[in-house]
Formats: C-alpha cells, sequence, structure tokens
C-alpha cells in the first residue's frame, strides 16, 4: 500500500466547511477601549453641555425677569430686604442702584418721615447712603445671596415713597 500524503487546511475539521477570520487578542482589546474611549468622552460632553445650558438658563430667566422702567424688591437669604433698581452685572452678580430700605422708626428719627410709608407709621424707608459708614448709592450682590425679587408697582406704597423722596430731595 501506497502512501498518500494529503495536505488539508487548518480549521477544516469544523463543521459546515466555513473559516471565520479569527481577531489577535490585542485588536479585540484595541475595539474595546475605543468604545470605552468614545462613550467616556461623549458623557462628559454631554454633561458639560447640560451645566452650560442650566447656567445659561438660570442667567437668562434672572436677567430678563427684570422690568427696568419699575423699581425691585430684592430678598436676600439673610432676610434683609432692599428696594431700588435691579440690573444684572454678570454671569455671578447683580446691581442694585437707587437703594433704600425699611427701617423701624425711632423717636427721634426724622429721615423720611414725610415720604415714609403711610401703611405702617413704625416703619420707614431710608435711602442708602446716609449712614455712618456713608455708602455710595448701589449695592453689588452676589446671586447665590438673593432669594427672589420682585417687580414693583408703580402705584405701590414704597414707589410712591420713593417718588416723593426724590421729589422733595431734587
Amino acid at each position: 500500500m501506497d502512501n498518500v500524503t494529503v495536505n488539508v487546511p487548518a480549521g477544516s475539521g469544523r463543521r459546515g466547511g466555513h473559516d471565520a477570520p479569527k481577531k489577535s487578542k490585542s485588536s479585540l482589546g484595541r475595539a474595546i477601549r475605543n468604545k470605552t474611549t468614545a462613550m467616556v468622552v461623549g458623557l462628559l460632553l454631554l454633561v458639560a453641555i447640560l451645566v452650560f445650558g442650566g447656567w445659561s438658563f438660570y442667567n437668562s430667566t434672572m436677567g430678563s425677569s427684570i422690568d427696568s422702567g419699575k423699581y425691585q424688591a430684592v430678598f436676600f437669604s439673610n432676610g434683609q430686604v432692599y428696594f431700588g433698581k435691579l440690573h444684572t452685572l454678570n454671569g455671578g452678580y447683580m446691581k442694585l442702584t437707587d437703594v433704600f430700605y425699611l427701617q423701624t422708626k425711632t423717636a427721634d428719627s426724622t429721615k423720611l418721615q414725610d415720604a415714609g410709608t403711610q401703611s405702617n407709621p413704625g416703619v420707614e424707608l431710608i435711602k442708602l447712603g446716609s449712614e455712618i459708614h456713608g455708602p455710595t448709592d448701589e449695592m453689588i450682590i452676589s446671586k447665590d445671596q438673593i432669594l427672589f425679587f420682585e417687580n414693583l408697582k408703580t402705584d405701590g406704597t414704597v414707589t410712591k415713597s420713593i417718588t416723593k423722596y426724590k421729589e422733595a430731595n431734587h
């Protein structure tokens, strides 16, 4: 009997006779790393877009709600309330000009008595700037310290008192 040598290609013992190319371990690992990197970069971009969008929305709604033709009441996180013209200064700060605040009247108080609030005789409206430390008539306020603000009606007691004060002192 003669010996016959037959060359059989590798992998021909599989069923169906199809030879699937094998990927090397390094190319498979590289593909997984590329997908992971793409997912991380995509997630970081999504977070950055959401943060920027939220920040922009906050800034735009805060500034766009201010009626520049009216006075605003600004309520601070420490319980104080100031009245004046509120403006957006930049991303983190607001500016309040033509500033007034309420103070309990004392027996010897004469400030703004004629222009004080008539609805509460125990409270008077004080113009910022007459205090002992002599501040200018504006406040730069961190947005973080503002709880909320309200646009005041032109026929409200505070706005009328401010108008009276301005007429008497100009």
